[in-house]
């Protein structure tokens, strides 16, 4: 090239913004010397909205609000844009019809729709020959009758859930007929608007400890998707579910067993097959049992937490970078999985017993104190409400950090109770808060 050569231009990648996705300035440093970005974003959601300002320094904002996916993909195609990504499930489906007007890589319709559907992604499961619990629908319109004849036969104990949702939210454990009919009546009885939920038969859980002492039996797998090539950047073994089914927090690499980890891998290129995708970044979720790994689901995006923990992990491989990359067709080629020289973490703290009002936190900066420990960030104070059926993200506080051995971790895990004092009451109101430390 010489001097009066104009240097390449930056490939441009529609961004569908989603504030409960990835936060802006983690997006706009993975996309540091990758992409510039343009940020589709519908600021009827209040929480969007007040992001657009911080998004407008950016990059460019092209406003959603009230337009349809064709008068958004006119004004995106006069910017010369390469790519078109989301990040967040509830926008897949949307962000497919986008890129399928612009000509653009992404999830076709069909299978965005079966990677935020639960009922499209289990009957794809069963017909590609996974593993698969007996599931069944229950309509957002049905009658209390209908309730019943849907869950009369079926094999109890079971697990309802919605059928789009995600971080556990509303997801219970169901032992009858007549709980289960009596737990929809409760969950209509406080929603604005009825949900459809999927009843589905519940997992048993492995004789032996697979997951590794100290483990849940369950673990997520991240995987890349390159022109319909599977390959897989991590395992994340979990630590024990809190009542439901609420997750603790997660660490890479995993205390899995070698011949079992190459099973989980091969069950996720199966499920990732199943469900027709051809690009992005996936994170699923499997259980372990007896009979082998079971698909719980797969997500069309990256775990929550698991890219700033892979990153920990491994000393600088981000799976948010290397989403954008992807998305405007920059060649990635990973030969998974990742190479770790530390287990990265991320640990959800509730209270001891599920109280609806926190009081007082104590104990924050003695934990901050522990090796390994990094941040700490306090999610709910004293005076704040909490809510079980949130699911995950109804947690007092989350941590994060790296250790050098899975003992090292178990003695951090049992820090956060020993060190940490949180105390709360029930009731319709709130007392005056106590705060005693907070860790920011």
């Amino acid at each position: 090239m010489n001097s009066f050569d104009a240097p390449a231009r930056m490939p441009r990648l529609a961004y569908v913004y989603h504030p409960l996705s990835f936060a802006p300035l983690s997006i706009r440093d993975a996309a540091a010397g990758v992409c510039e970005l343009v940020w589709i974003v519908d600021t009827s959601d209040p929480d969007a909205a007040s992001m657009q300002r911080l998004l407008r320094r950016l990059g460019t904002v092209i406003d959603a609000n009230g337009r349809s996916v064709g008068e958004v993909a006119s004004e995106v195609r006069t910017l010369g844009v390469d790519g078109v990504v989301s990040l967040h499930d509830a926008d897949l489906v949307w962000t497919a019809r986008l890129a399928e007007a612009l000509d653009l890589p992404f999830h076709s319709v069909d299978t965005a729709v079966k990677l935020t559907d639960k009922h499209a992604q289990r009957s794809a499961f069963a017909a590609a020959g996974l593993i698969v619990p007996q599931f069944r629908v229950i309509p957002p319109d049905a009658e209390a009758a209908e309730v019943t004849r849907a869950g009369t036969g079926f094999a109890y104990p079971a697990v309802l859930k919605p059928r789009e949702g995600q971080s556990s939210r509303d997801t219970l454990p169901i032992a009858s007929l007549q709980e289960l009919e009596a737990t929809v009546a409760e969950l209509r009885s406080r929603q604005e608007s009825r949900e459809e939920y999927i009843l589905e038969s519940f997992v048993p859980d492995p004789s032996s400890p697979l997951g590794g002492e100290g483990f849940a039996p369950f673990v997520s797998v991240e995987s890349v998707v390159e022109h319909g090539r599977v390959t897989h950047a991590a395992i994340s073994s979990r630590t024990p579910f809190r009542w439901p089914f609420r997750e603790t927090g997660y660490c890479t690499p995993t205390a899995i067993e070698p011949d079992l980890q190459r099973e989980i891998l091969r069950v996720a290129g199966v499920a990732a097959r199943a469900l027709g995708i051809t690009i992005g970044c996936l994170h699923t979720e499997i259980k372990l049992t007896d009979e082998g790994p079971v698909v719980i689901e797969v997500n069309g995006r990256p775990g929550g937490g698991m890219s700033e923990m892979l990153e920990r992990a491994t000393g600088g491989f981000s799976i948010l970078r290397t989403a954008l990359r992807l998305a405007v067709g920059d060649p990635v080629e990973l030969d998974g999985p990742v190479p770790t020289d530390r287990i990265g973490y991320l640990l959800y703290v509730f209270p001891a017993t599920d109280v609806e009002w926190i009081d007082t936190v104590d104990g924050l900066s003695d934990l901050s104190a522990v090796n390994g420990v990094d941040e700490i960030v306090l999610v709910r104070g004293p005076g704040q409400h909490i809510d079980w059926r949130e699911g995950s993200e109804a947690h007092v506080f989350h941590m994060t950090g790296t250790v050098g051995d899975f003992d090292e971790l178990r003695d951090l895990i049992a820090s956060t109770t020993t060190l940490v004092h949180i105390d709360g009451h029930d009731g319709d109101e709130q007392s005056s808060p106590q705060l005693t430390e907070t860790q920011d």
